[in-house]
């Protein structure tokens, strides 16, 4: 399932704070996300204006350069990965190298705290995607 915003079928779109990239989390506990209103119950990947649920990765567990196709396509100033809520999930070596090329910094963090997180790089205007993990 993938979710996009779509702006000019929505009244209630306010254009100045919803355009670029502000899909805040609302809410997140184990196996649950709450953005904009919407409940996940799987692995989420946010980036720009677009929310993709189920993420899936091809080794679960491991985020590798294929699973982040649609962020290396925004290239953001950071990708926050939330690992799940004991931090089970990380990128593999491939990714950290590829996004240090790019410039890209990434955060891995258990993902309450990824959330938190998330939430405040927005906040100061900052272009970033992530991508959660919601359970282990």
């Amino acid at each position: 399932m993938t979710y996009s915003l779509d702006y000019d079928s929505d009244p209630d779109f306010d254009y100045p704070s919803q355009l670029g990239f502000n899909i805040m989390i609302e809410q997140y506990s184990f196996g649950r996300m709450t953005i904009q209103g919407r409940v996940y119950t799987e692995d989420v990947l946010i980036c720009h204006q677009a929310c993709i649920s189920p993420w899936w990765r091809r080794q679960g567990h491991e985020v590798r350069v294929e699973d982040i196709g649609l962020v290396l396509e925004h290239r953001p100033e950071a990708l926050i990965l939330g690992q799940g809520q004991p931090g089970q999930m990380k990128a593999s070596q491939e990714v950290r190298d590829h996004l240090g090329a790019l410039g890209i910094e990434l955060i891995q963090k258990p993902t309450r705290e990824a959330v938190q997180v998330f939430n405040r790089r927005l906040e100061q205007g900052a272009h970033v995607c992530g991508g959660f993990h919601l359970t282990c």
